[in-house]
């Protein structure tokens, strides 16, 4: 319960956060309007779109990344937004200055182009001294046009209240040459008067130029929402999974419990309790204990969410003064929801046991003759869950126009269908080893072995009841461990396959708003090439580009294409037969031949030797009126999709293309990367000092080694699976604590039998080491199953969940060592558990318990 509520008020604590920041951002405009293309806009055409008599207000916008240096003397990326603070203030308070801040000048300062206001996370990054408004802050960034880094001394104002990742304000002409896109902005953002008209009604009045979209602005916490929905809705299932380990343990503890009471059930329908009464006792004490373990959890996972936002804060986006959660502002509905989703884990996990305690034989219970009223599963059960479960898997993702696509219902019910069909096979798998235990050596003349074996066969549901919570929280443990293992696996490999070279070179600044990296500077580009400094050089370029048929735009990487080295899915293609159409009567020989990642491939729905076509921006020009085509129509580029590739870096889709074919299309010679590899034996630390030397501007060149790259993406990805390392640990500790207490009151239960083994002539030790020979079958027959479950389990998370969540594959890797070693450990610990339990009940008072017989 408590992992599940703060997983729940961690993702919805970063939404709000991003929702907050996007809203401060953007404002709160009728419409916007941008460039379909990302481009930009003439500056011309504001002054066209505010002649509107429609329009009340219009306030020009321009946005991109630049750099300042933080406390410690290094660069850090800010968004910059310019903006005309007379005309936009109505539309975006928050991006005017905080109350109470320390600047003068009044309104005049507002469009003062030497003046920057930034809100309190570029703040924090700055020395103390630096925060004072007055300081002098140079603030750099790349040109548009080709990637020179522009600098630019401004004087601080004072703070934005906007929330979220380092922002900085200026004016919009200030912007506009530090950017270097003079006469261009980002968008226009528009407010109708309050006439009745709605915005889609003056929208449909309108004859926009060519390239120009206009709409309501973008919900970014929807779309975050929608980006990370995958992300969240697994976590929060694994977080579910250990409330489902604990409501096993639940049932396990409620199972023995009332075998362990039969003696004083008994005595309460003979003294007039009723059955209907009896199960009512019982379902009240399950009652009671959801009630208190549904208020401690919500407490504990409101006290989890709190440290979890101190110390992940600022990893989910968080700025620090709202990584905090006041009690107050705790979600009740969500609050009520996951409490009575505890209280109802808890009457169902006493369903069953209440429906034994109502058939109870209460006279043959009173002769000592135990109970009989529990109906064993049918043996076909267990296989038809497992059964069940791999066609469940099998089943297709659902339709994206669903909007849960990425949500792999199938593979959920899979898990869950073969945990059940797992723990329903436990007495079957009980037979079938005690049958193979009767045919060890020496057993017929073994009393321990016979009385093993005889309890196995009468009371295998009591054992798979006490093994239920071992064998999930070992399967979930297992197949987690498998599916981690297997990812950082096949990253690892994927990395060597990706970074082949010795250094990366590229810029440090940033163009746009989706962290596209500046070109590099084409005199330092040519300074490597004629240095002789590499054994081999390798330029790439990156860019965004559209498909035809898709409004998005995608990542593009073009470069001299090895498809030995690329980590292809599949085999590689020929372009499909010609067909109708435009593209189909193009020849082979002139289609382009791409490589589209797994994402993009699942996205747009593409298949190999598919034919399509590529989009490259136009440019809205200075000329485009109001009611007159201004888009330039730039050629697309034949193409077709030669293979697929893995890619662990761009969730959002990617393509691959040759640098020739890139170059020949965009007429574009900009270099944004350089992969060097050095000659044999030359040290990595002289090369990098001489590439720093050939740069004008060495602060704005940043270069890393191969085995720095791979193990920085290493660390991140330890770090970002860390939350699975908690919610094994958890879930282990739970069925450890749960086999324990099965054992303990099943122990309590046997008094009555120890003691007559003890007065047939075992002693103390031979009764303990029956408690240890029990245990240890029945445990190993737990770890064997709950091993072999896991590895059912991983394979559906690595070959269907993963797949169809996150849209990238994995290769199957097993840990052997770390696998044998967990299940051994839960083996020793559970047959500990079993000892320390044994130790009490085959005491002395054991002997006294067969009176009650008597």
């Amino acid at each position: 319960m408590a992992l599940s509520f703060a997983v729940h008020l961690l993702n919805s604590s970063a939404l709000d956060e991003f929702g907050r920041a996007s809203a401060s951002l953007n404002g709160q405009p009728d419409l916007v309007l941008r460039a379909t293309d990302g481009g930009g806009l003439p500056e011309s055409l504001f002054a066209r779109v505010a002649q509107d008599p429609a329009l009340s207000l219009a306030a020009p916008v321009i946005e991109g990344q630049a750099q300042l240096r933080d406390a410690k003397g290094q660069p850090f990326n800010l968004r910059l937004i310019g903006w005309d603070a007379l005309a936009g203030a109505a539309m975006n308070p928050q991006l005017l200055p905080s109350a109470g801040a320390k600047a003068s000048g009044g309104l005049t300062a507002l469009i003062d182009p030497q003046l920057i206001w930034l809100n309190a996370a570029a703040l924090q990054r700055l020395a103390p001294a630096a925060r004072e408004p007055g300081q002098a802050l140079t603030l750099r960034a790349a040109s548009a046009e080709n990637g020179q880094a522009l600098s630019l001394d401004l004087n601080l104002a004072g703070s934005v209240p906007a929330p979220g990742s380092p922002l900085a304000v200026m004016d919009i002409a200030a912007a506009q040459l530090l950017l270097g896109r003079l006469g261009r902005i980002d968008r226009i953002d528009l407010r109708l008067h309050n006439t009745g008209i709605s915005p889609q009604a003056w929208l449909a009045q309108q004859n926009w130029p060519g390239g120009i979209s206009a709409a309501p602005p973008p919900d970014e916490g929807a779309r975050l929402s929608e980006l990370t929905r995958a992300y969240r809705v697994n976590l929060s299932v694994l977080s579910l999974m250990a409330l489902f380990t604990g409501s096993l343990l639940l049932f396990s503890v409620m199972s023995l419990s009332v075998a362990q009471r039969l003696p004083q059930w008994a005595l309460l329908g003979v003294l007039g309790m009723t059955a209907r009464e009896r199960a009512t006792m019982l379902l009240s004490e399950a009652l009671l204990l959801g009630l208190i373990g549904s208020a401690l959890g919500l407490l504990l996972g409101w006290g989890m969410a709190q440290l979890g936002l101190q110390v992940l804060g600022s990893q989910l986006g968080l700025s620090r003064s709202h990584a905090t959660l006041a009690f107050e502002q705790l979600p009740w509905g969500a609050a009520a929801a996951f409490g009575a989703l505890g209280v109802l884990v808890s009457l169902l996990s006493a369903a069953l046991p209440a429906l034994e305690l109502r058939r109870l034989p209460v006279a043959q219970v009173l002769k000592g003759l135990g109970s009989q009223s529990a109906r064993g599963l049918p043996a076909w059960l267990g296989p038809s869950l497992l059964i069940l479960g791999l066609g469940l898997a099998m089943l297709p993702p659902l339709p994206r126009s669903s909007g849960c696509a990425e949500v792999p219902l199938g593979a959920y019910a899979a898990m869950l269908s073969l945990l059940l069909g797992g723990i329903a096979c436990v007495p079957q798998l009980l037979h079938l080893s005690m049958s193979a235990l009767a045919h060890w050596p020496g057993a017929g003349r073994s009393a321990l072995l016979l009385l093993v074996r005889e309890r196995a066969r009468d009371q295998a549901g009591e054992a798979s009841r006490a093994l239920a919570g071992v064998l999930v929280s070992l399967s979930l443990s297992v197949s987690m461990l498998v599916m981690v293992g297997s990812f950082r696996f096949s990253l690892d490999d994927w990395l060597s396959r990706m970074l082949p070279a010795d250094l990366y070179v590229r810029a440090s600044l940033a163009t746009g708003l989706d962290g596209q990296t500046a070109p590099l500077p084409t005199e330092f580009v040519e300074a490597v090439s004629a240095s002789g400094l590499s054994q081999r050089l390798q330029p790439q370029r990156s860019d965004r580009i559209q498909l035809q048929g898709s409004s998005e735009r995608f990542a593009l990487m073009a470069r001299r294409i090895d498809e030995a080295r690329l980590p292809l899915q599949g085999d590689l293609a020929r372009p499909e037969p010609p067909g109708t159409g435009k593209l189909g009567k193009i020849a082979e020989q002139d289609l382009t031949p791409i490589y589209i990642s797994e994402a993009l491939r699942d996205t747009l729905a593409l298949r190999p030797g598919q034919r399509l076509m590529l989009l490259q921006p136009g440019g809205l020009s200075e000329n485009a009126a109001v009611g007159t085509p201004g888009a330039e129509q730039k050629p697309g580029l034949p193409a077709y999709v030669r293979g697929v590739w893995r890619d662990y870096a761009r969730q959002s889709g990617a393509v691959l293309m040759p640098m020739d074919a890139y170059q020949r299309w965009r007429g574009d010679t900009r270099i944004t990367e350089l992969l060097i590899w050095l000659p044999e034996g030359q040290a990595a630390g002289p090369a990098i000092r001489r590439l720093r030397a050939m740069a004008a501007q060495p602060q704005d060149i940043e270069i890393a080694e191969s085995a720095d790259l791979r193990e920085m993406s290493m660390k991140i990805f330890d770090r970002s699976f860390a939350v699975t390392v908690w919610l094994q640990a958890v879930t282990l500790a739970i069925g450890l604590f749960g086999i324990a207490a099965a054992q303990s009151a099943q122990m309590l239960a046997r008094k009555r039998e120890f003691g007559l083994l003890l007065h047939l002539g075992f002693c103390r030790a031979d009764v303990l080491r029956l408690l240890l020979l029990e245990a240890g079958l029945l445990c190993a027959v737990g770890a064997l199953a709950g091993l072999s479950l896991g590895l059912g389990l991983s394979a559906v998370l690595v070959w269907v969940l993963n797949p169809q969540s996150f849209h990238w594959s994995m290769d199957m890797h097993i840990p052997v060592a770390r696998l044998a070693a967990l299940a051994g450990a839960m083996w020793l610990a559970s047959v500990a558990a079993a000892w320390l339990a044994g130790r009490r009940a085959a005491s002395d008072a054991a002997v006294h318990a067969v009176k009650e017989d008597w």
